[in-house]
Parts: structure tokens; C-alpha cells; sequence
């Protein structure tokens, strides 16, 4: 049973930190959004790239968040799984 309990709270911990990760990965999104946004107002080439850099980055950290919210309902899953045991 000591067993279990520390899958249990293993379990929660993983899903704590997926569940921080997620937040911050779609507020460094957001910044990076707005970035983008701030830079094409500019008719400046370089900017124009970084802008485009910055919205890649975008993309990337949504695509994290994404991982982070699919892998938190997996721990979840095998949580209630457990729980029924």
C-alpha cells in the first residue's frame, strides 16, 4: 500500500509542475504575441524578422502548453485509475 501512496503522490507533484509549466508557457506566449504585434507596426526589415522570431516562439511555447494540459489529463487518468484499485 506504501507503495501506491508514493505513486499517488508522485502522481500529484508531476501534475503540479505540468500544471505550472503550462502557465507559464502561455504567458510567455501571450508576451510573445504582443511582441510580434509591437514590432509590425514598424516598417523596419530587421524588426520584421525579429517579429517573425518572436511569434515562432509563440507558437512553440503554445504547442508546450498544449503537451502540458494532454499530459496533466493523462496523470489525472491514472489517478482515478489508481484511486479505484
Amino acid at each position: 500500500m506504501e507503495h501506491l501512496t508514493n505513486i499517488s503522490d508522485a502522481l500529484s507533484a508531476f501534475h503540479s509542475d505540468l500544471n505550472r509549466i503550462q502557465t507559464v508557457a502561455g504567458t510567455l506566449a501571450q508576451v510573445e504575441r504582443q511582441h510580434y504585434d509591437d514590432l509590425t507596426k514598424y516598417d523596419d526589415e530587421r524588426l520584421t524578422r525579429i517579429a517573425v522570431a518572436e511569434q515562432s516562439s509563440s507558437r512553440q511555447l503554445g504547442e508546450i502548453k498544449q503537451l502540458c494540459i494532454a499530459m496533466a489529463q493523462k496523470i489525472e487518468e491514472i489517478q482515478q485509475s489508481t484511486a479505484r484499485k
